[in-house]
């Protein structure tokens, strides 16, 4: 047990002089995550195993996994992972370029679906009062502020109306020099929302804007409400109970607020326990009623995002695919979709985008 742990802390922890620096942007390919992650290891928030981690059990080999299986080792050829989960039970998992189970992958904006589950948990236990409530009203130092005067349901489905300075509606890219800045901690994420919110492209609600500060500005009301950062917050709720078995870790801010949008590093697998978390909660089988209430919301098609046919409309930071299946979407091929009819889930991981990933991918939740 004691060899196990440290073979998989080793992924977290190279050797610097063996380990060629990445910055944030750069780290995409297993070799560049894990040099990375020793890098910029003063910069983010740990999350650590969970005892006991939910167990994965192989399901039982029949024509069913081994079909499933042989359509996964040919989606391979684009992809770092792969790993089907039906009933709970492990059908296939796939690696390649360098993945492994114990290799961390980069989230990209699948965090912006994580901050979504953290923000639920601080609703039920009755951390935050209503959805409806401003931004402000949890966090005074964005009073009248764009983002500030937006409720928490405007920010969960991107229609805050805010401007996001670089951003074009499907990027949310900010100004560049500023949001390194803060991911270096150089200033903080208050500092870098309150710069960018004096101006709004829309009305609150009026319509869907891809803003990550949508997401970074939760990250403060998680942080006011609980107590606790929001990496911390989620760590103690949805990552405790999705029995997560490797180190994460989570890039931060100079004051310890989580990067609400971007920069969450987990292994495949436990991609896959955040994904039966979900579905859990979405087939009645786990959490309380006010959690299912709050994901089966979140999973609903909302807002229509008006492009990006794969997953054209969104709840609360989850995507709502082609396919009608819950999907959470991530750059460069990070996916992680949910199946409630049939209790599966798939999850992929990549260091490039390409198009098998959303004409092939969703066929393992159909099968």
């Amino acid at each position: 047990m004691k060899k196990q742990l440290v073979s998989v802390v080793s992924v977290f922890t190279l050797l610097v002089g063996a380990a060629q620096a990445q910055q944030w942007h750069q780290m995409d390919t297993a070799e560049r995550i894990r040099s990375g992650m020793e890098v910029n290891m003063a910069l983010i928030h740990r999350l650590k195993p969970v005892t006991p981690a939910r167990p994965l059990p192989p399901a039982t080999e029949s024509d069913f996994t081994r079909k499933l299986t042989e359509e996964g080792q040919s989606f391979m050829r684009n992809a770092v992972s792969a790993l089907v989960l039906d009933n709970g039970q492990l059908v296939f998992e796939l690696y390649s370029q360098g993945g492994a189970p114990d290799a961390p992958a980069n989230a990209y904006s699948m965090t912006k679906s994580l901050t979504s589950l953290a923000v639920g948990e601080a609703l039920c236990a009755g951390k935050i009062k209503s959805l409806d409530d401003t931004a402000q009203t949890y966090v005074p130092t964005l009073e009248g502020t764009a983002y500030g005067k937006a409720t928490l349901k405007q920010l969960l489905t991107y229609t805050s109306g805010a401007e996001d300075p670089g951003g074009n509606g499907f990027i949310g890219i900010h100004n560049r020099l500023n949001y390194n800045a803060m991911v270096t901690h150089k200033r903080s994420l208050v500092s870098l929302i309150k710069a960018h919110g004096d101006t709004s492209r829309f009305k609150p609600g009026e319509k869907f804007f891809y803003n990550g500060l949508d997401s970074q500005t939760l990250s403060l009301v998680v942080r006011n409400a609980t107590g606790v950062p929001l990496p911390a917050w989620f760590e103690s709720t949805v990552w405790q109970q999705a029995g997560a078995e490797s180190p994460a870790a989570w890039f931060v801010d100079s004051e310890g607020n989580g990067n609400a949008e971007i920069l969450f590093f987990a292994t495949t697998r436990d991609f896959a326990r955040i994904g039966q978390y979900v579905l859990e909660r979405l087939t009645d089988q786990a959490g309380n009623d006010c959690i299912r209430a709050y994901l089966k919301e979140a999973s609903k098609p909302l807002v229509n995002k008006g492009y990006w046919p794969a997953a054209p409309s969104w709840g609360y930071a989850l995507h709502t695919g082609a396919d009608g299946n819950t999907w959470m979407f991530g750059a460069n091929g990070q996916r992680v979709g949910i199946n409630v009819a049939k209790k599966r889930v798939f999850v992929t991981t990549s260091n490039q985008n390409s198009d098998r990933t959303d004409v092939v991918g969703p066929g393992f939740l159909a099968r």
